[in-house]
């Protein structure tokens, strides 16, 4: 009888959006395509963002020449950092600063105070290592930055609806110099990082390999963004083409994150508040790049025939499946029988004891909410990869993920309010538990929210979200499993939490990433019309 009343909800369901599609169909494309007013209301601003940072990172590579470098001017980096670090108002070294150092580094200063802006463990490091390169390295990274610049500019035009449907001669033509200019920057960019090494790259090993990783995977993007282009899968060319320009947005989001931290914490260091920065970069990068995919995809016409829906390969299920089971074990381990990361050999050797002390003191005194947070988490997990993989029109099954995760999201909001603002020792404070319990929370209740709409096609994409974050947490922990097991972090860095917030990074990459992926090929993507 329960097969019975499931096979009537789910054909009930395929003609309503069969009905939902053919209505949509009907629609012109100018009609789909016409320019929503709130999305350009926060589509131009930041378009004026991009161009200003464009102009910050020219001036920066002009200065960066090496017929504009002088030797003279070295010692005034010194000057201005022992005045940053204590404290001197700007316009005492507004002179020498400018002389010194890039306009943006000024206005951050300006922002944020001197000791932020130029004081140690800050900027003033790699803008004296730069000084000391030799002049094929000054050119190299003076074509990095300016061409990061300009794939900025071209890609305000490239992702922007309007200008992508009717210019369409102008689109392919900037598409090529935006192709060239993406190979010849990243290119550009490793041969940067093979020449400066760990040892001078701005706070050393764990923004190095960040580096590393989004140069590499800024090739990769656009390598598969030619070869669906060349397919004819425009979805996925559109994709993994915005998935080059979110990577171009590190650079003037992680700059945009320091003006914004070093504002709320002047006290701090830009070293310090650089280890919350590393965590939450990629993470903003790849909503931002969510949202322009679903602006572009929003104004495409819905196809005439509905969505086939294949059933799941056997392995994805039981891939799936084993994963959730590893997670939920964990889960259990972590919260109920070894609180937090501290009773766990692989943690202890990564993070930092400081770290780690503090992580503990959110634990201690509180068993039955420890563990009432470890229960929340498998029912999480478990609810939400049943409703991906098993029976996604399960109602209770759904109640419960709602419920769990909404709670297991404002638990980590707590706890990241708790550990607070980061420093050396803590490293990055509160910001993993504070972008893991908004990250859940918040795409749940996305979720729920197409599902009272009506929505399933973008109810699942919200759910592929949400559920993968429901693993973060756990992620965090088998992030210090993995660097234990490679042993390539140097004890150095290690002591000074790079272990950590790469394992804290990774725990946040992997389920944005992954729902930004799938959401390329999402039922809600094959809908529509893209060209």
């Amino acid at each position: 009888m329960c097969n019975i009343n499931r096979l009537r909800k789910a054909r009930l369901i395929e003609q309503q959006e069969r009905g939902i599609m053919a209505t949509q169909a009907l629609k012109s494309p100018q009609q789909m395509s016409a320019p929503r007013p709130k999305v350009l209301l926060l589509w131009l601003p930041f378009c004026a963002m991009l161009a200003f940072y464009s102009l910050l990172v020219w001036d920066a590579g002009y200065r960066q020449l090496p017929i504009n470098a002088d030797p003279a001017e070295a010692h005034l980096l010194d000057k201005v950092e022992a005045a940053g670090n204590r404290g001197a108002p700007y316009r005492e070294v507004a002179g020498d600063a400018m002389r010194a150092y890039p306009l943006w580094n000024n206005l951050t200063a300006m922002a944020t105070g001197t000791r932020f802006g130029f004081g140690s463990n800050g900027n003033t490091d790699p803008v004296r290592y730069y000084s000391t390169m030799t002049p094929v390295q000054k050119s190299v990274l003076s074509l990095h930055m300016v061409l990061g610049g300009l794939l900025l500019i071209l890609g305000i035009f490239q992702f922007t609806p309007g200008f992508r449907k009717k210019h369409r001669k102008a689109h392919r033509a900037i598409g090529g110099v935006y192709i060239l200019s993406c190979y010849t920057m990243a290119f550009a960019a490793m041969y940067h990082l093979v020449h400066t090494g760990i040892a001078n790259t701005y706070q050393g090993f764990a923004f190095h390999i960040q580096l590393w990783f989004l140069a590499a995977s800024t090739v990769l993007a656009q390598t598969l963004a030619i070869i669906f282009l060349k397919r004819r899968n425009i979805a996925l060319h559109l994709g993994f083409q915005i998935y080059t320009f979110m990577a171009f947005l590190n650079a003037p989001i992680q700059r945009l994150d320091w003006v914004v931290f070093g504002a709320i914490y002047p006290h701090l260091t830009q070293g310090e508040v650089n280890n919350l920065v590393n965590i939450l970069t990629f993470w903003q990068c790849l909503l931002i790049g969510y949202a322009v995919f679903a602006w572009n995809r929003a104004s495409c016409p819905v196809r005439r025939e509905p969505v086939v829906l294949q059933p799941q390969p056997i392995a994805f299920k039981v891939l799936v499946g084993l994963a959730a089971g590893a997670a939920t074990a964990t889960s259990l381990a972590m919260y109920m029988s070894q609180p937090g990361l501290g009773g766990w050999s692989a943690a202890r050797a990564i993070a930092p004891a400081s770290t780690l002390a503090a992580d503990a003191m959110l634990y201690a005194g509180r068993p039955l909410q420890t563990a009432a947070f470890g229960l929340i988490l498998c029912a999480a997990i478990l609810s939400g990869v049943w409703l991906m993989i098993r029976n996604e029109h399960s109602r209770r099954a759904r109640q419960l993920f709602y419920a769990s995760a909404i709670a297991a999201g404002l638990q980590q909001l707590v706890w990241g309010w708790q550990l607070g603002e980061p420093s050396m020792a803590v490293t990055a404070g509160g910001g993993f538990y504070s972008v893991s319990g908004l990250s859940l929370a918040g795409f749940a209740l996305l979720a729920l929210h197409f599902q009272l709409r009506g929505n399933e096609r973008l109810w699942r994409e919200a759910m592929v979200f949400a559920v993968n974050f429901a693993f973060a947490p756990v992620l965090l922990l088998w992030g210090h499993v993995l660097w234990q097991a490679l042993d390539v972090i140097p004890a150095y860095y290690v002591a000074r939490g790079h272990g950590y917030v790469l394992a804290a990074g990774a725990a946040i990459l992997t389920p944005t990433f992954t729902g930004f992926v799938r959401m390329m090929s999402s039922r809600e993507t094959r809908a529509r019309l893209i060209s």
